[in-house]
């Protein structure tokens, strides 16, 4: 009698023990998932990489297009992180926003004469800091929309919503003889921003890189880095 309570008692605790293996791995195997996804989902904010040649002006017709309209130009590309944002209506000349996780810059600069064709692209680690990035951008737009240079001249800017991507902006610059004009998209945790030399009459968006923004939009949209 003794044995079989002994046996029993042992096969009482085994059942226990078992019982408490299970429900610990089941904790470990939740927490461990969680802890996975979320290794993960660091991982990818911190190593996302823009594809070679996804920018639109990395491509040879797009680049023929510019230099028939503008003449010939000199193109550099960039992917450091560092690089201030293509509109800088304060001339702070650094970067301001915060949680970039990827970036791209290509410029276009037309030989002979002082104008700059570009475009860049900025992946932040979420949309709420994408967000934040383009609100603040706009900021400054609205805080250095009339900006004085010096000798009596002023830079000024003045913007417009498009509806383009998740939300949108033309902006168009003017100093002296000289003018700016650009397109701001935001599609998921993404900004574009695309600008050009002139100062347009009238808000045609053609005419602020608006087509170019569109399909940027649309591109990211079927990314996964950019969500």
């Amino acid at each position: 009698m003794n044995t079989t309570r002994e046996s029993r008692g042992r096969s009482g605790t085994a059942r226990r023990m078992a019982a408490v293996l299970a429900v610990a791995c089941m904790t470990l195997a939740g927490f461990g998932g969680t802890a996975t996804a979320t290794t993960a989902t660091t991982a990818d904010a911190a190593g996302v990489r823009i594809p070679d040649g996804f920018l639109l002006y990395e491509g040879k017709v797009t680049r023929k297009k510019a230099e028939k309209k503008y003449g010939r130009l000199s193109w550099k590309v960039s992917d450091r992180r560092s690089v201030p944002l293509l509109i800088d209506p304060c001339d702070v000349r650094k970067r301001t926003d915060r949680g970039r996780v990827a970036a791209r810059t290509v410029y276009g600069e037309v030989v002979g004469w002082d104008g700059v064709y570009s475009e860049q692209l900025i992946v932040y680690r979420d949309e709420p800091a994408a967000r934040v990035a383009i609100d603040g951008l706009r900021s400054q737009l609205r805080k250095c929309a009339v900006r004085d240079v010096g000798d009596g001249a002023k830079f000024t800017h003045r913007t417009r919503r498009a509806h383009i991507g998740e939300e949108a902006f033309l902006v168009k610059g003017f100093y002296v003889a000289s003018g700016m004009t650009g397109t701001v998209t935001r599609q998921g945790r993404a900004v574009a921003i695309y600008t050009f030399p002139g100062y347009p009459q009238g808000w045609r968006e053609s005419d602020f890189g608006g087509p170019q923004a569109r399909k940027m939009a649309g591109k990211l949209a079927a990314e996964l880095f950019a969500r």
